[in-house]
């Protein structure tokens, strides 16, 4: 049963990726996808963190704090399920076009993805009011990934998943040794 469920998964997420691939070929696309997932690659999450320890007086510690926790446990999750389950990219399993060489061969889960999700989580806790723009920038993070060709739709979920968890344990974990509110 278990078996059966995972091939229909993974041909779902083969037809999705086709689907896509297919559509969003266009230079146009692309050049987006690539701005969208560079944005993602890390270095702003730490500078958006310093910068809100420095200017946010009443939350920044308590927002630097929960985001090492929450980052310490995305990095060494999501590094382990990639071993573990070892999932070609799209381009190594499928004759398809990919806009860039990712830093390691297995796609799943999306790291961009998770890290973008523990951000745009973390952040949301601190500023509700933005929290559909924060939505819809993981979002864009695991479209563009799947756009460039270098992750599957389940890959995506399975990162924002992996990302949202490492907040709320991070948020809980902090809350517990009284730093949070």
């Amino acid at each position: 049963m278990m078996k059966n469920t995972l091939l229909f998964l993974n041909h779902a997420d083969i037809r999705f990726f086709l689907m896509v691939n297919a559509f969003l070929r266009h230079s146009m696309f692309q050049k987006a996808a690539r701005v969208i997932s560079t944005l993602a690659d890390g270095p702003l999450y730490l500078i958006s963190a310093i910068a809100i320890f420095l200017l946010e007086p009443e939350f920044g510690g308590q927002f630097f704090i929960t985001g090492l926790i929450a980052f310490g446990l995305e990095v060494p999750l999501y590094m382990s399920l990639k071993r573990a389950f070892k999932r070609a990219r799209p381009f190594n399993q499928l004759d398809c076009w990919h806009g860039l060489s990712p830093a390691d061969e297995f796609s799943f889960p999306s790291g961009h993805t998770a890290a973008a999700a523990v951000f745009a989580g973390l952040l949301g806790c601190f500023y509700l009011e933005i929290n559909t723009l924060l939505a819809m920038y993981v979002v864009l993070v695991g479209a563009s990934r799947v756009t460039l060709g270098v992750h599957f739709l389940g890959d995506i979920l399975a990162g924002a998943l992996l990302g949202l968890a490492c907040v709320a344990l991070a948020v809980q974990s902090v809350s517990m040794i009284g730093i949070w509110g």
